[in-house]
């Protein structure tokens, strides 16, 4: 019922925006190939950002037992990497084609993504940071070029509208990335317990782990030292095919939207060229 009333509710919304002389959101705007273009691209960008992130923290704290604040501390990174690279884009756009960079971006997200399906052994959390640095630097430049499309393509009267939609994709596109990949890493890591049946565990210790990877830590505490340790092991292995299977997954699908900035039209980006810098 909520499902359909909030369709019923987002047609309606759409049905006054075309009809408002100014309205909210400008839907012409969606026809323009280069803005629809980069809009999903943005929206990609940031599915990928929140979506990997969720797992990362987890996998910091529950996996390698690392603290809050030590995990924090190892995503710093992570964070500086962003802000390097969106630094840097501007002056490297005014140097080459910025479907090069896009590209090159897309791709070079792809090797990081690549490098933490690696995660294993010793060297776990040094593949995680090294991972992470480098999808997050080819992210940095997709991000700033495709937002300056998205402004860039519309009327000057209607930037604050492109603007708006813009920032109302990214934050889709991050609520989206944590619920479905969310969503596909529980289903991976519940999978993963099937042969928890064969073990002598309690029914309520199995069923919090079956839960969540902190429900089978939180089980763990209440447990015996033989099971306790038998449980977080069983629970902790499940939890890597995770991190493996979603960036399969996502080095895919930026491998397939680097094809998919390649076949845009060469005038889509005059736009970016013709400002001198991104915004």
């Amino acid at each position: 019922m909520s499902i359909v009333a909030g369709l019923s509710l987002g047609f309606a919304f759409l049905a006054r925006q075309r009809a408002l002389a100014d309205p909210l959101i400008d839907l012409h705007l969606f026809r323009d190939l280069a803005f629809s273009a980069a809009l999903a691209i943005y929206m990609f960008a940031t599915f990928i950002a929140f979506g990997v992130y969720v797992f990362i923290a987890q996998y910091l704290q529950l996996v390698l037992g690392l603290s809050p604040l030590q995990a924090g501390l190892w995503t710093l990174p992570w964070a500086f990497s962003f802000i390097v690279g969106s630094n840097l884009t501007p002056p490297i756009a005014r140097r080459v084609s910025p479907v090069f960079l896009l590209t090159s971006g897309l791709v070079l997200s792809a090797v990081g993504f690549a490098i933490i399906t690696q995660v294993q052994g010793a060297l776990a959390l040094t593949i995680v940071v090294v991972g992470s640095v480098v999808y997050s630097l080819g992210l940095a430049p997709v991000f700033t070029l495709a937002n300056d499309m998205i402004i860039g393509a519309a009327p000057p009267e209607r930037a604050g509208s492109a603007a708006g939609i813009s920032e109302t994709c990214s934050e889709l596109g991050g609520a989206l990335g944590i619920a479905i990949l969310g969503s596909i890493g529980t289903i991976i890591y519940r999978g993963q317990l099937t042969s928890f049946a064969d073990r002598p565990f309690p029914a309520a210790a199995t069923a919090a782990a079956r839960d969540t990877l902190g429900g089978a830590l939180a089980a763990a505490r209440s447990l015996p030292d033989p099971l306790a340790t038998e449980l977080l092991t069983s629970a902790r292995e499940a939890f890597f095919p995770i991190a493996d299977r979603d960036s399969r997954y996502l080095r895919c699908r930026c491998l397939g939207d680097s094809c998919r900035v390649v076949s845009l039209p060469p005038s889509s980006w005059h736009i970016t060229q013709s400002r001198g810098r991104p915004s």
